[in-house]
């Protein structure tokens, strides 16, 4: 495989060969969840709950909307696990057909969140926080939401970077270098603040997950 990062000792590597790879990659583009399109591999739809459940967010803070599909979903999952949690989805141009009352969609640019998310939005935020990238995978882009988030996260809260998996999928050069690439910087600038929760990236496998280490807890 090409483009993998180093995570210690452990590389970007993932356990599922490229031709099986793909063909759920279909599966996973046609997702939807209420109807509305989110795209949403089955690992990390089993990941997901777990991780709500162990880490009992209060905020979940999505970067990268697309059609809302994946904002609905994460509170219907709190709900199921009996947590009260509230989606605020941020998008370039957010959906408009999706309501729901638990989720907030606002128009913003992963590299200008300060103007989204003001210190006075960012404190009226109900903690714990669940943070999950999910922008364009270009590793400028992944850098510039992991920086921002960086001084707000608390020890035990995850910041979850969506799509590594690229690099398996030997697209990560489209991206330059996608979401691997950042998350290596970004461990290795912040001197051991964060750790990769390797429980959840290697549940079903090393890094079975569409999230290629990028289940990250604040430590």
């Amino acid at each position: 495989m090409t483009d993998a990062y180093r995570d210690g000792d452990r590389d970007g590597d993932c356990d599922i060969g490229y031709d099986l790879l793909m063909q759920i990659q279909q599966g996973t583009m046609a997702y939807r969840w209420r109807g509305v399109p989110m795209q949403k591999n089955p690992f990390d739809l089993a990941l997901y709950p777990l991780l709500l459940d162990r880490a009992r967010p209060r905020t979940l803070i999505e970067i990268g909307a697309f059609h809302g599909g994946s904002a609905l979903w994460f509170v219907d999952q709190g709900r199921a696990l009996g947590i009260d949690l509230r989606v605020v989805s941020i998008d370039r141009e957010p959906p408009t057909a999706v309501r729901d009352e638990r989720v907030t969609f606002l128009a913003g640019d992963a590299h200008a969140l300060g103007r989204v998310l003001s210190d006075d939005v960012m404190h009226a935020l109900p903690r714990p926080w669940l943070v999950v990238e999910d922008s364009s995978h270009l590793a400028s882009t992944t850098a510039a939401v992991l920086d921002f988030f960086d001084p707000w996260m608390r020890s035990g809260e995850y910041v979850v970077v969506e799509d590594g998996i690229l690099s398996a999928m030997r697209a990560a050069e489209r991206y330059d270098g996608g979401p691997l690439r950042a998350i290596a910087a970004f461990l290795a600038r912040t001197s051991g603040r964060y750790e990769v929760d390797r429980s959840l990236c290697d549940y079903y496998g090393h890094n079975v997950t569409w999230n290629v280490n990028g289940y990250l807890r604040r430590r």
